[in-house]
């Protein structure tokens, strides 16, 4: 007795310890994330390619999004600092070294929190393997079972050598499935740990869902807040209202044309001088003119100098006025066309977070309907009433509306980190404080 209870304090202990290393070894969104932030390695965006340590990540896009995840994004963001360069003569000298500072450090932090959109979307695509492993692993499982189910259809004087030989096909093929799912899981591993900065062989990914902390807001689905057009559209608006506000680039582009306008109205006074001048040739012929018709002294030849020539040297603000007149134009238009691309990015994140919650549900009444159907063939299969194809079949169908019902959970959570991105709050999956001013920010 004493025996017994030595055994099961023992291998109490044991699991307890095992439970406690696998739990160590896990790591979390946020443990990612928090490393990413503390690596210094360079980054760009180029060729619609995330560039880190000189290693290229295809930006695959499938969401919108307003950060620099993204070429043309990237590519706006270089050319408003080539402006900064080449507006620097009228930009007072103090506000073109801000803004000019101020730009160069969005693109560093756009960049960091571009890896950071990265690193979010293999973590979901690892998991996604890793649900797929988890699935194989089951069919590995429900097909001997099948073989079992065979030999007692053969107690019922049914031949069962072709089931066999088709069950014996299926564990090979699921078998080199698995070390294919493997392989692509490990590619998707070594990206992330490029990215992070750390080896992750010995740690497995922490697995969210619906319910996860890290997802919710106020301990409520994010989908909550936005069950309803109106609903919807108060969020967007909000969330949209508070993402210009703060926004860098968008400041940048309207300190740039009000010091455009002004350019405008000084060139306007300029060419309003130049019109009621008189230029020198009409001065000189004046002179001519007079009775006394003296020469000019040094000094009356000086001051008219002095008095036409800047004219003259700014002869050229005809065409400079232009050119910045439709320059600034060009701003209002980009500043324009940035806040409309911003409202619709968050608002179609917002409609496809709805929508990826309705593909859960609906995966979830599959998946339901899947798992009954397979007992039910199970158990017409073993009474020897259907082929192994409809067994098989049926089994195929249950493990496919499972993966989907995860794929979609997978979709979800993306969409969720989407919309922490296009709301320039992506740390907030780091730092709580970000995460309770996205909370407030929704209601």
């Amino acid at each position: 007795m004493k025996q017994k209870i030595f055994l099961v304090l023992f291998m109490f202990v044991l699991f307890s310890k095992l439970f406690a290393q696998e739990i160590e070894n896990r790591i979390d969104l946020k443990s990612l994330f928090l490393l990413c932030l503390n690596e210094t390695k360079q980054k760009s965006i180029k060729d619609n390619n995330l560039i880190v340590q000189n290693k290229s990540f295809l930006i695959d896009n499938q969401r919108l999004v307003n950060g620099l995840y993204s070429q043309s994004n990237y590519n706006s963001l270089v050319v408003l600092l080539q402006l900064l360069y080449t507006n620097n003569h009228i930009l007072k000298t103090k506000q073109s070294k801000y803004l000019l500072n101020s730009a160069i450090y969005e693109k560093e932090e756009g960049l960091k929190d571009a890896v950071l959109y990265a690193i979010s979307k293999l973590y979901f695509k690892i998991l996604n393997y890793e649900k797929q492993l988890e699935l194989n692993t089951k069919r590995t499982e429900i097909l001997r079972d099948t073989i079992k189910l065979a030999r007692k259809r053969e107690a019922l004087g049914i031949k069962i050598d072709e089931d066999l030989k088709a069950l014996k096909v299926q564990l090979r093929n699921t078998s080199v499935d698995r070390i294919k799912i493997f392989e692509e899981k490990n590619k998707l591993k070594a990206q992330l740990e490029t990215l992070v900065g750390r080896e992750l062989e010995n740690f497995n990914l922490k697995d969210y869902d619906l319910s996860s902390s890290e997802f919710t807001l106020h301990n409520e689905s994010l989908v909550f807040f936005v069950n309803s057009k109106r609903k919807l559209r108060r969020v967007a608006g909000k969330l949209t209202k508070n993402y210009i506000n703060d926004n860098v680039e968008l400041y940048i582009i309207q300190a740039l044309l009000d010091s455009k306008r002004q350019k405008a109205a000084q060139d306007d006074y300029t060419k309003e001088l130049l019109r009621k001048s008189k230029t020198v040739d009409e001065v000189i012929k004046e002179h001519k003119k007079t009775t006394n018709n003296k020469p000019w002294s040094s000094e009356e030849f000086d001051k008219i100098i002095e008095e036409k020539l800047p004219l003259y040297k700014n002869a050229k603000v005809t065409l400079e006025s232009k050119q910045n007149k439709n320059e600034v134009e060009n701003l209002k238009l980009t500043i324009q066309n940035k806040k409309s691309k911003i409202n619709k990015t968050i608002f179609e994140n917002l409609e496809n977070l709805v929508s990826n919650y309705k593909t859960i549900n609906n995966s979830k009444i599959s998946s339901t309907n899947a798992k009954r159907n397979y007992k039910f063939k199970k158990r017409v299969y073993e009474k020897g009433d259907i082929s192994l194809d409809s067994l098989l079949s049926a089994q195929n169908s249950m493990l496919i509306s499972t993966l989907n019902e995860s794929s979609a959970t997978y979709e979800y959570l993306q969409d969720i980190v989407a919309i922490f991105y296009n709301c320039g709050k992506i740390r907030a999956f780091a730092y709580d404080g970000l995460k309770y001013e996205l909370e407030n920010s929704v209601l």
